[in-house]
């Protein structure tokens, strides 16, 4: 997270989310992953090569949240634009917040500050917002853009302290059900053993940058507040508004993912290229009569 993004779209969707979790009965703790711009973002001019933060709370959008849309606006277009104002805005109730910049040396000994302070403040859950998500190949541990991203030990460490955990990270250019596959395989692979078989929660915020959100449970009790609110988040105004939606391997029907598509050849596309047993599941979701079920399935057919 940078000072830059504050009170963006994407800060819209994030907050929406941990407001639902609290309100289920979890404590919130943030752990900002504070970073500076990076040298390769930065064009001559002095600008940015890519500005997400650019993106503000449009007036349709703003109907999902008016309060909350209008606390970020301001942040946005105030000349304090900054992870510190989003703290003051008092936007979570209660949260702990961490913001202490990511270094690239000495990374453990911030990460166990994380840990201690989060601690001391008896936090539920631990959201951390890294710029692009979990940890990539592409990016080593202890090279300058390794800041840009939380690491899966680190989130092993909050739950092995009992807390559950909310990551953010930027959508790939990969297949959307092989994106999902190798973050869950990868997550469960270095969560503690007792928490391998838990049930790993996805959301989606879809509006200009795509945004997935994993949420690991540490308990049965978080598990269901964590679903609830979810599920709260998929039903309701963020919904239909879509701003938020099921990830497909969270068990969206035919016609939600349908939805997603403004071109019937897009969507046929996508569609085709889904693995049978995705496109079955579907169907076997979906409330339509079996005659339209068949011409789901030979849809898919189509063109294999």
């Amino acid at each position: 997270m940078q000072d830059r993004y504050a009170g963006d779209i994407g800060d819209y969707g994030k907050i929406a989310l941990l407001k639902e979790l609290h309100n289920q009965g979890l404590s919130i703790g943030v752990n900002w992953y504070k970073t500076e711009p990076l040298a390769f973002e930065i064009k001559r001019n002095g600008g940015y090569k890519q500005n997400d933060g650019a993106y503000g709370i449009s007036q349709e959008l703003k109907e999902c949240d008016p309060v909350l849309a209008e606390k970020l606006t301001k942040i946005a277009k105030s000349d304090d634009r900054s992870i510190r104002a989003l703290e003051k805005a008092d936007l979570i109730p209660g949260a702990a917040f961490f913001s202490d910049t990511v270094p690239v040396d000495n990374r453990e000994a911030w990460h166990a500050n994380a840990l201690s302070f989060f601690r001391k403040n008896n936090a539920d859950l631990i959201f951390l917002d890294p710029d692009n998500g979990l940890l990539v190949p592409s990016a080593k541990k202890g090279s300058p853009r390794s800041v840009k991203y939380a690491y899966y030990e680190e989130v092993a460490y909050y739950l092995d302290a009992k807390q559950s955990v909310l990551i953010y990270n930027h959508r790939s250019r990969k297949n959307e059900l092989e994106y999902f596959r190798e973050i869950e395989s990868r997550l469960r692979e270095k969560i503690p053993e007792t928490l391998r078989d838990t049930e790993l929660f996805t959301i989606t915020f879809p509006r200009f940058s795509v945004r997935d959100y994993f949420a690991i449970p540490a308990s049965p009790e978080h598990a269901k507040m964590i679903q609830n609110a979810f599920s709260t988040m998929l039903s309701g105004i963020w919904k239909e508004k879509r701003m938020c939606q099921k990830p497909i391997t969270a068990g969206a029907t035919y016609s939600e993912y349908r939805a997603r598509f403004k071109s019937k050849n897009d969507f046929l596309k996508h569609y085709r290229s889904l693995p049978k047993e995705t496109v079955m599941e579907m169907i076997n979701l979906s409330g339509a009569n079996t005659t339209v079920k068949a011409c789901m399935a030979s849809i898919w057919n189509n063109n294999k």
